[in-house]
């Protein structure tokens, strides 16, 4: 129940101005220092867990944060930054992919379109996270000098490592090998 206040604040909202509304109505038909009170304090609850609202972050947010901060990190052409987000467990090919293919293209863009979404394991200690989304990348090839951008859907398998999600495996709708000449 708490993860779910932390993680919308609409609910706080709601909840606020409904008992705002009453409180109100009490105090409009009483007009006692007590009524004005309450008004006082639904006001102070209402702000009180919205500040804890914004402070604290889910497990849920958290992906989502990493998973713009490894699109941010992909757009700069930071190969080494790229490697950082993955785990040592991660799959062999992903390293690879970094390696081999960053190198090959110059990526001015690098989004995440629409909302992503994230299944984080259940319990308070979630350990893995699967994260579907659509990824859109502007690039020029190098060699050749062509630029072009291309959409894919992608399925991001992560893992908690401490305080930080890093990327165990991800699957793709599109073959970048075979896109990019290799």
């Amino acid at each position: 129940m708490i993860e779910w206040l932390a993680e919308n604040a609409l609910p706080i909202w709601m909840g606020g101005a409904v008992a705002l509304t009453m409180a109100l109505v009490v105090y409009l038909q009483t007009r006692t220092n007590r009524a004005l009170f309450g008004i006082g304090a639904v006001a102070a609850v209402t702000a009180a867990m919205l500040v804890a609202e914004w402070l604290m972050e889910t497990p849920r947010e958290a992906v989502e944060r990493t998973l713009y901060e490894l699109a941010a990190t992909v757009e700069a052409n930071d190969v080494p930054g790229t490697l950082a987000f993955l785990a040592p467990t991660a799959d062999r090919r992903i390293r690879h992919d970094v390696e081999t293919l960053m190198p090959l293209v110059n990526i001015e863009r690098a989004r995440v379109i629409g909302t992503p979404r994230i299944d984080v394991a259940e319990g308070s200690q979630s350990a893995t996270a699967t994260v579907q989304c659509r990824g859109m990348i502007i690039a020029t090839v190098k060699q050749s000098g062509m630029k072009g951008g291309q959409d894919d859907r992608l399925t991001i398998d992560w893992v908690r490592s401490g305080d930080r999600w890093l990327v165990e495996s991800y699957t793709s709708n599109r073959n970048w090998h075979r896109a990019l000449g290799r």
